[in-house]
């Protein structure tokens, strides 16, 4: 598929929401005020004046590593009207890791919560690299979000379509993160997807983000911030905080993952809430066991999309409809397990080992072809020209089939473990875990968990004579990695399964836990 000309940059049509917009709620503040559009932009271009005085220019990276809040939203608008490149990984990562990122981006300013700058400046100075480092809100001195936008504002950057925007960062088979390059023209073409596929709810849609902006609530964010919606910000999420908000604010949009989708049934279940505002809940990250999407939409109703994507190719993939949500006369409609159906500017097909495309029903790997692929990963040349295969396709690494229209995902090429929406590569953890003294051998896998979709176990081979136990495992991964990668469960065994070469059989180890259900993903 050849890349689209688009006569504007996500940045232009922004410019347009501060006009268009500009007397309409923006942001609800944490105070239950409210910023307008017209009063965003001005904000936007104050903040990015402020960056500028530190030194920043434009194609300058920052990280932003803070819990949701309208002071991230804030930040994102200003490094779209300054020229910034914003780098977006989860608050939840340990220092040390956020620290790494930094280093590899060379990034100029790191944004964490104000409770832990001390730790991040710590890890930052260990790794040798001295970025600045910004709290995210105003309740402590020294350089934050709000102190940002205390000065004089700056001319908006004009953006050209090839020019790096985002940078969000992923882990690869080795585990080591990657810095996955979208460009104006990338984003342009993944907002032309979502504003085309994602409904709207006149005269305003009200946007609950729940799930990280450091992953799909940020994707979708944007895209409700150029239709002029207004957002409501949750830095942790509590089922009844959530139910309550959209009770308060007339929410009619909701973007989760399908564990926060979990909790909010089980609440709304057992308590007495107001949804009738809400028109659409937007469900991505990992598939959502049927049986648990057909007790979501009892509650809710019929007000669920599914959205397939991948931090290289941003959703909306393929898309499971409201319509395909309608369950009649309590039997669950077998496209409940699906992903959906395929978007109309995007190409999927299933491929064999050999790269040929299989028939309709057969399994294979998921590959896709589009405009909205990343342009390549950060200084890795030779992993960004292996990402793109002959003809402009792109393999995801999942494996799944296509049947009467809809996207089936059935396994993972990779040995991907999705938690709760977030990612989790077992070579991470398993470097974690064999740091630990008296641990000679880990392998680890995800195991299925009803409300988790998958959680981390760790099989271990303790060393001889060793008395090594789970809690000294958990505590040594605690001290390294952030704490959704650790492992929930560990497990001692006298061996692992092995080729007869010493490779681990990781698929076998994996089969054992997955022997009752009819996949292999969460």
């Amino acid at each position: 598929m050849d890349s689209c000309n688009f006569a504007h940059t996500v940045a232009d049509l922004l410019q347009r929401s501060y006009e268009n917009f500009a007397g309409r709620p923006a942001l609800v503040l944490a105070d239950g005020a409210e910023l307008t559009y017209g009063e965003l932009g001005q904000t936007a271009a104050r903040i990015a004046g402020g960056l500028a005085e530190l030194g920043l220019v434009p194609g300058d990276r920052l990280v932003l590593a803070q819990r949701n809040g309208p002071d991230y939203a804030m930040l994102d608008h200003a490094m779209l009207w300054g020229g910034y490149v914003r780098v977006a990984v989860s608050f939840r990562l340990h220092a040390n890791e956020i620290a790494a990122i930094a280093a590899d981006a060379d990034a100029k300013v790191v944004v964490v919560d104000n409770n832990r700058r001390a730790e991040v400046e710590r890890a930052l100075r260990e790794a040798g690299v001295s970025p600045l480092v910004v709290g995210a809100t105003g309740d402590r001195e020294g350089l934050t979000v709000p102190g940002l936008a205390s000065g004089p504002a700056t001319s908006a950057h004009t953006w050209e379509l090839d020019d790096l925007a985002w940078m969000p960062y992923t882990s690869g088979t080795t585990g080591k993160p990657k810095g996955v390059m979208h460009t104006q023209r990338s984003i342009m073409a993944a907002m032309r997807n979502m504003l085309g596929e994602f409904p709207s709810s006149p005269p305003q849609d009200t946007v609950l983000l729940v799930a990280p902006l450091s992953h799909l609530a940020g994707w979708l964010r944007l895209c409700y911030s150029i239709r002029g919606a207004r957002q409501v910000f949750m830095p942790d999420f509590d089922a009844h905080e959530a139910l309550s908000l959209i009770e308060r604010y007339r929410v009619t949009v909701v973007p989760v993952v399908p564990t926060i989708v979990n909790f909010m049934t089980e609440q709304l279940e057992t308590g007495d809430y107001d949804t009738s505002s809400l028109d659409t809940i937007i469900y991505a990250g990992s598939p959502m066991a049927p049986d648990r999407l057909a007790r979501a939409i009892a509650a809710f109703g019929p007000k669920f999309m599914q959205c397939y994507g991948l931090t290289e190719l941003p959703m909306p993939l393929t898309v499971l409809y409201k319509s395909d949500h309608v369950v009649s006369g309590g039997a669950v409609p077998p496209h409940l397990a699906s992903a959906g159906r395929v978007t109309p500017f995007i190409e999927v097909r299933i491929t064999d080992a050999d790269g040929n495309e299989v028939p309709a029903g057969e399994i294979g790997e998921i590959q896709v072809r589009s405009d909205n692929v990343m342009r390549g990963y950060w200084q890795l040349p030779a992993e960004s020209d292996a990402f793109v295969l002959a003809g402009g396709w792109t393999g995801t690494g999942d494996v799944g089939r296509l049947d009467n229209g809809y996207l089936y995902i059935v396994d993972r090429k990779r040995d991907l473990i999705v938690s709760g929406g977030f990612n989790v590569f077992p070579s991470e953890v398993e470097a974690a875990v064999a740091a630990v003294p008296g641990v000679q051998e880990v392998a680890v896998v995800g195991v299925p968990d009803p409300k988790w979709g998958e959680t981390v176990l760790a099989v271990v081979v303790a060393e001889p004579g060793s008395t090594v136990t789970g809690t000294d495992v958990m505590d040594g991964c605690r001290a390294a990695i952030a704490g959704y990668k650790l492992p929930r469960r560990v497990e001692f065994v006298e061996e692992l399964p092995k080729t007869s070469s010493g490779k681990l059989m990781r698929r076998d180890l994996r089969r054992t836990y997955w022997a009752h259900s009819d996949r292999n993903v969460g």
